[in-house]
């Protein structure tokens, strides 16, 4: 599984290492996101700074996990991307109006307020 779950700063932080793709990570990711919420975790960072590649199938992953969380009262930010991942994410127009990008997981975290 190419991702871990941890609590910090009172968030719950999910880091993806390697290749994401959501046709493959996709349903155990998702699975992790409805745990969370029963369990009343809603403030997620992702920690995406070990993320080597991420494919259109895995910003949807990551786009219906927001919405999920969301709708759940809670919010979830990105966090330490690489320049190309970032770039993904600046060419499909998610920065700013979907997503929020943070220098630090901590950072992340401390924008929940």
């Amino acid at each position: 599984m190419p991702f871990s779950t941890s609590e910090k700063y009172q968030a719950v932080v999910i880091s993806i290492t390697g290749k994401f793709l959501g046709s493959i990570e996709g349903p155990a990711f998702k699975e992790k996101i409805e745990e969370l919420k029963e369990a009343g975790k809603t403030r997620v960072v992702i920690d995406l700074s070990k993320a080597d590649f991420m494919d259109s199938s895995g910003i949807g992953t990551l786009i219906g996990a927001l919405t999920s969380i969301k709708k759940a009262g809670g919010d979830m930010k990105l966090a330490r991307m690489k320049e190309r991942i970032k770039n993904l994410f600046l060419l499909t127009r998610l920065l700013g109006p979907v997503f929020d990008d943070y220098d630090s997981v901590e950072e992340a975290a401390k924008s929940f307020g």
